[in-house]
């Protein structure tokens, strides 16, 4: 069973994004799942935390003209994925407490995972 993204921690869900977003892979068994960890806590694959691996995932997964617009306040962050050729309609708007959190959320969308999370 899938937790929800809220409940998740960071490493949890930094492992999504690499397994199921960027289809890395050498994530898929317990063996890789070790090498992830022993890695992951030397501070590589953090998406949702640190804005440069997140800008690197939104690098990968926006083809085909689509954008990212985001919009930022005080305490919230929203990501509207647009296309280039329909930018007054989203195709997908998310919102989170952090901006590499909503790159992720849109990431996750943008790859039809919007259902499980």
């Amino acid at each position: 069973m899938i937790k929800k993204w809220s409940k998740m921690s960071n490493q949890e869900k930094n492992l999504i994004i690499a397994r199921d977003v960027l289809k890395f892979d050498c994530f898929n068994d317990k063996k890789e799942i070790e090498w992830y960890d022993k890695h992951y806590s030397l501070g590589h694959w953090r998406y949702c935390t640190d804005l440069k691996d997140a800008i690197d995932l939104s690098k990968r997964v926006l083809e085909d003209g689509k954008l990212f617009n985001i919009i930022m306040s005080k305490n919230n962050y929203e990501c509207h994925v647009i296309s280039s050729e329909q930018m007054e309609n989203p195709l997908i708007k998310v919102n989170g407490q952090s901006l590499p959190e909503v790159i992720c959320l849109a990431s996750l969308y943008l790859k039809g995972m919007s259902t499980t999370f």
